[in-house]
């Protein structure tokens, strides 16, 4: 697939149009007639008043709200793992895994999956039996968050004092001495040594000397790793928002660039796509995607460079990932093909190899022989959990390698190979475990894009 560039008049891109574009939905106004076709038809003429195309992915053209139905599902299927832990109660704790933290700053990941709402909740108390009591601070007075959450059945509580808030609801519930569970205590999703603040924890220890209190981080994890119908069109949308990023990327990425403008590219392309702040923005040239952190950068793009990312678009807070390295101007590095070719053919193996009852490891082997073979070690990450950012990622090695396939597992498959340059080929998109295998999520074609 090529691209056309826009030039001003001295024959390099235009720095000055490429902000103008990115302040009004820079997505919009860099598509060429020789854009990719994938994306071509999911683009909107924003900022020219024109309507959206048909199939073309709006804010409104997105639901707005998770079903009553999905969030009392999750609430069942939490409430029978607590079953059969013999638990009476669960305490669940705003969450902030390490790499949300750099994602998207808001993300009380286990409480939003509980709630269906991303902000302002602090604390949910889930008992076996009866209501869901949620505390949060006034900003959810009069919010349309408040009348969702009423609607769903949640009792919603506006409370200064967490721990009070906590003993109140655990009062109510009638589960002073019985088993509680607390996520997020210890173990939890990429904080091993917990969130819970010890205040609030010491208080409620104290208040009820004869309860049993116990860490049960996994706990929602396991659920949420498995996702329903509804969950998986909402990752599809987002998988396809993300590639309108990556559509921004091939657009405007070209050689005397500032990385920052590519950045705003993106963002605004998936912002203007789904209403939402992008999951994941994280773009580099000669190096992995994470090393930008999810930010924009001063570094100016020169010819040859390669640029790889991690892109996330956003619908409803979940958000699913999607990979396309792709070298700026020419020409490529020597390396380039070689490894551009077997990031691709992993990819192809690694989606084949994919159905339910397959572990983790044994759909890494494919990239475990090629790491080798160019003198790596195996194990590396390579799978990327879709959702809410709190499952397991990884590769063959450790606990990730030991996790068995289950229908409804949505992760990004992302092998990628080191350049000499430092660079990165890296090629990836959201796959879905069905009953027949794997289900990409993505639309584009899987190949190699050549900036003009």
């Amino acid at each position: 697939m090529k691209t056309s560039s826009r030039e001003d008049g001295k024959g390099s891109f235009s720095r000055r149009k490429l902000l103008q574009g990115a302040s009004a939905g820079i997505a919009a106004s860099l598509v060429t007639s020789a854009g990719p076709g994938w994306a071509r038809g999911a683009q909107t003429e924003r900022g020219s008043g024109a309507a959206p195309k048909p199939g073309a992915i709006t804010p409104d053209s997105l639901p707005k709200a998770w079903s009553a139905d999905e969030i009392h599902r999750r609430w069942a299927a939490v409430r029978q793992k607590m079953k059969d832990a013999q638990l009476d109660c669960l305490l669940v704790c705003q969450h902030h895994p390490g790499e949300m933290i750099s994602e998207r700053q808001d993300g009380d990941a286990d409480i939003e999956y509980l709630t269906g709402i991303s902000l302002p909740y602090k604390w949910v108390i889930l008992p076996l039996e009866g209501k869901v009591t949620a505390l949060s601070t006034n900003q959810i007075k009069g919010a349309r968050e408040e009348k969702l959450s009423q609607e769903r059945g949640i009792d919603v509580r506006v409370i200064d004092v967490w721990s009070e808030g906590i003993i109140d609801a655990m009062k109510e519930a009638n589960v002073g001495q019985g088993r509680v569970g607390v996520t997020d205590l210890a173990d939890a999703s990429r904080q091993p040594e917990g969130e819970v603040t010890y205040t609030t924890y010491d208080r409620v220890l104290k208040a009820f000397p004869q309860a049993k209190f116990q860490a049960a981080s996994y706990l929602i994890d396991g659920v949420a790793a498995l996702h329903s119908p509804e969950e998986i069109a909402v990752l599809e949308k987002t998988t396809q928002i993300g590639e309108l990023g990556l559509q921004a990327m091939f657009e405007s990425a070209r050689p005397g660039v500032p990385q920052r403008v590519v950045w705003l590219a993106m963002f605004n392309a998936m912002v203007n796509a789904s209403g939402e702040r992008p999951f994941r923005v994280s773009v580099r040239a000669d190096g992995p995607g994470n090393s930008a952190l999810n930010r924009p950068l001063e570094e100016v793009m020169r010819a040859s460079q390669v640029l790889s990312q991690e892109c996330s678009g956003c619908v409803l807070g979940y958000g699913s990932q999607v990979n396309h390295s792709v070298v700026v101007g020419s020409p490529a590095p020597a390396d380039w093909d070689a490894a551009a070719k077997d990031s691709l053919d992993t990819f192809g193996e690694m989606a084949a190899a994919i159905a339910p009852g397959k572990m983790v490891k044994e759909i890494c082997a494919p990239y475990d022989k090629r790491l080798v073979a160019r003198g790596d070690k195996p194990g590396a990450l390579v799978i990327h959990s879709g959702g809410l950012g709190t499952l397991p990622r990884g590769g063959s090695a450790g606990a990730t390698g030991q996790i068995v396939l289950q229908t409804g597992m949505v992760f990004d498959v992302k092998p990628a190979f080191r350049l000499k340059s430092g660079g990165t080929a890296q090629f990836g998109d959201s796959i879905v475990v069905t009953e027949n295998g794997a289900r990409r999520l993505g639309k584009r074609e899987m190949k190699v894009v050549k900036l003009s």
